[in-house]
C-alpha cells in the first residue's frame, strides 16, 4: 500500500532536521484542524496546512491569504505533511530540505466544505483567521498538479479594510527654531534621502520623495519585508549611509551620493556590499487595510514601535520627548555633526504632501538644494580641471539667479566625476539671469540639470551664499527645466528643446503671449515643470480631457478627448469606453508629459474623477460652486462653510479649491473601490437639496438659469461618468493665468468674514510659491480614504 507520506519522509532526515518523523496514517474523530506557518527559508512564504484523511494537505502561499473576495493569490500545492506538524515551530538548519525558521501564526478548527480533485472549499476558525477560502488547481507540473489558486469567499476578512494606495506624498516640515513644551517630540534629522516604503506579503517599493521608484537601487533593504511578516504597510523614513569610520558612525551623505545615481544591476549590487544603506523608520502610515494618517504622532509612532522593526539594515529609533530631551539632543547633534533635530506636534495628524508648521526642522547649519550651472577653473597647475561649482536658485519668473559657488568638501573622485558630467552637459551661453550678482570671468558653462545640497552659514544682502560647503549630489530633487538650444525659426518663433528628466521634447514659439497680461509659453512650460511633483499624483492613471488654445487665451479653443496622433511614442494613453465609442484619452504620468501638454498650449487641464482602471468608481465627492452675479467667490465661501459642517455632520473630511475662475469646489476624498458615480451623483444631490432647503435666498441647487441670480449653485451633476472638473493646478484659459488652487479653510473663513475676493485668486507664480511654502494642500483627496453614508 503507497504511504501516503512517502514524499515527505522521503525529503527529510527528521532527526537532523528537528521535523516530527509522522506516525502511521490514521483518521481521527473530530472537526478537522488547520494550521498556517510562516516559513523563512530562501524565499518568505506562508503554508497552509488542512488535515483531510489523517495528513495535513499543504500550501504553500507566496502572499499569505487573500482578506478580501475578488484577491486571488497562488498556492502551490506541496507534498502532505504528518498531523504532527500542527504544533512544529523552529530552525530547519542549512542544508536541509526547506531550511529557515518555522513560525505558527495561526491555528483552530476547519469545515470541510468541498474537497474535489478540482476544488477545495473550507471555513477557518482560528485566533486571527476566520471564514472561507476556495482552492483550485490551475497547472501541471510533471504530472503532478502543482499551481493552484486561494481566494477569499463571502465577506472580507476585516470589512473596513482598503488596499494601500500606490502613492503618498510625503509630509514636510518647515525651517524654524526649536520649539517647546510637552506637546512636541523631537527626532534626529538624518542626512539621507526621504523614501516611503510600501510593503505587503511578497511585495516591497520603496518610492522617493517625488514618487520615482527606487527599489532596485537599494536590494539590501528587501530583507524588510521579511521583517514586516504578513502585514501591509506605508512606512516613512530615510534611507541613509553610516560612515563606519567615524566614532560613532554617522550619516554621510557623500557616502550615499555613490549609490543615489547607480542603475545597472551589477554595479549595484557591489556597491551595497561596499556602501550599505539603512532605513532609518520615523512614521507609519498605513496598517493592515486602514489609514493611519488622521492619528495623532504619538499614536502612529506607537504601533510603529508594536511592528518591531530593528533589522541589519532598518531601524525604527524612539523619539525624545519634552524640551529637556529636545535640547539635549539638539546639542548631541551639534557634538556629532549631525545635519539637526526634526521637532514634531505628538497630537498632530500626518498631512501628505504638504509642509506643515506641526513639524519644524532645526538645522545646524542652513542648507539649501541648488542648481549647478557651470564651474570655475581651478587656479595654477589645476586649471585644466574643476575648481568651484557655480550655483543658483530658481526666481518667482522663472529664471536662474546667480547665488555662489562652492569648492569645499569636493573629493577628488567627486571632481573628477563631476568635471566628466559637466563636460557632457557644456553650453556656449550662461544660464543665470543677467540681472543681479555674476559668476566670475572664465567661467565655464552647463546645462542646468543637476542639483546639489549646499550647506552654509548664511545668505548676504544680495542672497549670495556665505561659507558653502558641498554636502552631495541629489536626484531626489527636480531641476528646472532645461531649454537646449534656443534659436530663432521663421514663422515658429524662438525654439528650443526642452529637457525634462530624461525627455527631449521639440518647443515652438517660446515669446508667444499666450494671456492678456504677457505670460508667454516659455512662462507656461517652466511653470508645467516646477508643479509636477505636487500635480501628478491627482493626474496619474486618469484619463483628461484638454482646452487647448494655440493662440492663446483670448483666441479660439476647443475641447480635446482624442489623444492626438502626433504624440511622442513615451505619452502614456487609456482607452475609455464613451456610449458605444472608445476614446483613447492622454494619461499624464510623469513631468515630461506636463511639459509636452504646456507645448500643446493646453491651458486647462480636465481629469475624470474615476482612474482609467476603474472607470465607474471616481474616487471623490465634487461640489462645484458657482456665483450668480451679483455674488461672488465670498458667497461660495460662505456656501462652502455651510457644506463643510454638513459633511462633518455624517463623519466626512472635505478639501477646498478654487476653480481658478469666479467659483470654488469642495472636494470629498473616497478613495475606495466601493462608490459608483450613482452613488456620488445621488449624495451629492441630497447634501445639495438640503442646503437649498435650509437656505433658499443663498443656495439654488437646480441649474436653471433664471434661478440662480444672486445666489450660489451647488453644482452636484459634475459627479457623472461623462462629466470632468478642472485638474488642481491646472491654469485656466482666462484673461490672466490664473490657477485652480487648494486653499486652507481658514483662508475660506477669512473671505467669507468678507475678506478681498482677490484673495482667492492665484497665478502660476503664486502658486509656486504657495507649493514652496505649504506643500500640496490637497494632498488628502489623493490618499485619504472614505465612504459615503446611506443616502436612502
Amino acid at each position: 500500500m503507497t504511504d501516503p507520506l512517502g514524499e515527505y519522509r522521503g525529503k527529510r532526515d527528521p532527526a537532523a532536521s528537528g521535523e516530527p518523523p509522522g506516525g502511521p496514517v490514521g483518521r481521527r474523530r473530530g472537526a478537522a484542524r488547520f494550521v498556517v506557518q510562516e516559513h523563512a527559508a530562501s524565499r518568505l512564504h506562508w503554508d497552509l496546512r488542512i488535515e483531510h484523511d489523517g495528513v495535513l494537505a499543504s500550501w504553500a502561499l507566496p502572499r499569505f491569504l487573500p482578506r478580501a473576495s475578488g484577491d486571488n493569490r497562488l498556492a502551490v500545492r506541496t507534498e502532505d505533511h504528518p498531523v504532527e506538524y500542527l504544533t512544529f515551530e523552529g530552525d530547519i538548519p542549512a542544508g536541509h530540505y526547506g531550511a529557515g525558521t518555522m513560525t505558527i501564526v495561526d491555528h483552530g478548527t476547519c469545515e470541510i466544505l468541498l474537497w474535489e480533485p478540482g476544488k477545495v472549499e473550507v471555513e477557518l476558525h482560528g485566533r486571527r483567521l476566520t471564514g472561507r477560502w476556495a482552492l483550485f488547481p490551475i497547472g501541471r507540473e510533471g504530472g503532478t498538479e502543482r499551481e493552484w489558486m486561494i481566494h477569499r469567499m463571502g465577506e472580507p476578512l476585516d470589512p473596513g479594510a482598503e488596499p494601500p494606495p500606490d502613492t503618498v506624498a510625503p509630509m514636510l516640515a518647515g525651517a524654524g527654531a526649536l520649539p517647546v513644551g510637552d506637546g512636541w517630540a523631537y527626532e534626529v534629522k538624518w542626512d539621507g534621502v526621504r523614501a516611503l516604503c510600501r510593503s505587503e506579503p511578497g511585495r516591497l517599493t520603496l518610492r522617493s520623495r517625488g514618487g520615482a521608484d527606487i527599489t532596485a537601487g537599494y536590494p539590501e533593504l528587501g530583507g524588510l519585508a521579511r521583517a514586516l511578516h504578513e502585514h501591509e504597510v506605508i512606512l516613512d523614513g530615510e534611507i541613509v549611509a553610516f560612515d563606519l569610520g567615524a566614532d560613532p558612525p554617522r550619516p554621510s551623505f557623500q557616502a550615499l551620493q555613490r549609490r543615489m545615481h547607480v542603475r545597472d544591476p551589477r554595479r549595484v549590487r557591489r556597491l551595497a556590499a561596499e556602501i550599505p544603506v539603512t532605513y532609518v523608520i520615523f512614521d507609519l502610515l498605513w496598517l493592515d487595510g486602514h489609514s493611519l494618517m488622521g492619528l495623532p504622532y504619538d499614536e502612529r509612532r506607537r504601533r510603529l514601535a508594536e511592528l518591531a522593526l530593528d533589522g541589519p539594515r532598518w531601524q525604527s529609533p524612539d523619539a525624545a520627548i519634552g524640551v529637556d530631551a529636545g535640547r539635549a539632543l539638539q546639542q548631541a547633534a551639534v557634538e556629532l555633526g549631525l545635519e539637526g533635530v526634526v521637532a514634531k506636534r505628538r497630537d498632530a495628524p500626518y498631512e501628505p504632501g504638504r509642509r506643515s508648521p506641526a513639524w519644524v526642522k532645526i538645522r545646524r547649519r542652513a542648507s539649501a538644494s541648488l542648481v549647478i550651472g557651470g564651474w570655475a577653473p581651478g587656479a595654477g597647475g589645476r586649471s585644466a580641471r574643476l575648481g568651484a561649482l557655480l550655483l543658483g536658485e530658481r526666481t518667482a519668473g522663472g529664471g536662474l539667479r546667480y547665488v555662489g559657488r562652492v569648492g569645499s568638501g569636493l573629493t577628488q573622485a567627486e571632481i573628477a566625476d563631476l568635471t566628466r558630467r559637466l563636460g557632457d552637459l557644456a553650453v556656449d551661453e550662461s544660464p543665470f539671469d543677467r540681472g543681479g550678482p555674476q559668476p566670475p570671468r572664465g567661467a565655464r558653462w552647463a546645462r542646468p540639470v543637476l542639483v546639489a545640497d549646499i550647506a552654509f552659514s548664511e545668505r548676504s544682502t544680495t542672497g549670495q551664499l556665505r561659507q558653502p560647503v558641498w554636502l552631495g549630489l541629489r536626484d531626489d530633487v527636480p531641476a528646472p527645466l532645461v531649454l537646449e538650444g534656443e534659436r530663432t525659426v521663421r514663422g515658429r518663433g524662438r525654439c528650443a528643446t526642452a529637457i525634462a528628466d530624461d525627455r527631449a521634447i521639440a518647443v515652438t514659439n517660446l515669446d508667444k503671449v499666450l494671456y492678456a497680461d504677457g505670460t508667454t509659453k516659455r512662462a507656461l512650460l517652466e511653470y508645467a515643470a516646477a508643479i509636477a511633483p505636487v500635480a501628478l499624483p491627482h493626474l496619474r492613471g486618469r484619463a483628461l480631457t484638454l482646452v487647448r488654445c494655440p493662440d492663446g487665451a483670448d483666441g479660439e479653443r476647443f475641447f480635446e478627448k482624442r489623444a492626438p496622433a502626433h504624440r511622442p511614442g513615451w505619452v502614456a494613453t487609456a482607452t475609455v469606453a464613451a456610449g458605444r465609442e472608445r476614446i483613447e484619452h492622454v494619461v499624464a504620468d510623469e513631468r515630461a508629459t506636463l511639459v509636452w501638454l504646456a507645448q500643446l498650449a493646453a491651458l486647462e487641464l480636465h481629469p475624470s474623477l474615476a482612474p482609467a482602471d476603474a472607470p465607474d468608481h471616481p474616487t471623490a465627492v465634487v461640489f462645484d460652486l458657482d456665483p450668480g452675479e451679483p455674488a461672488t467667490v465670498v458667497a461660495c465661501c460662505e456656501v462652502a462653510l455651510l457644506l463643510r459642517a454638513m459633511l462633518e455632520g455624517v463623519g466626512l473630511h472635505a478639501v477646498p479649491k478654487t476653480s481658478g475662475s469666479k467659483g470654488l469646489q469642495v472636494y470629498v476624498p473616497l478613495n475606495t473601490a466601493e462608490a459608483t458615480f450613482t452613488d456620488t451623483k445621488a449624495f451629492a444631490k441630497t447634501v445639495a437639496e438640503v442646503l437649498h432647503a435650509g437656505r433658499p435666498e443663498l443656495v439654488v441647487a437646480r441649474q436653471a438659469k433664471d434661478l440662480r441670480a444672486g445666489r450660489v449653485l451647488v453644482d452636484w451633476y459634475q459627479n457623472d461618468r461623462a462629466k470632468t472638473t478642472i485638474g488642481v493646478y491646472s491654469p485656466r484659459a482666462r484673461e490672466r493665468p490664473t490657477v485652480s488652487t487648494p486653499v486652507t479653510w481658514d483662508e475660506v473663513e477669512a473671505t467669507a468674514a468678507g475678506g478681498d475676493p482677490a484673495a482667492l485668486r492665484f497665478t502660476l507664480t503664486d502658486v509656486l510659491q504657495r507649493v514652496e511654502a505649504h506643500g500640496d494642500l490637497f494632498g488628502d483627496v489623493a490618499t485619504r480614504p472614505q465612504r459615503l453614508p446611506a443616502t436612502g
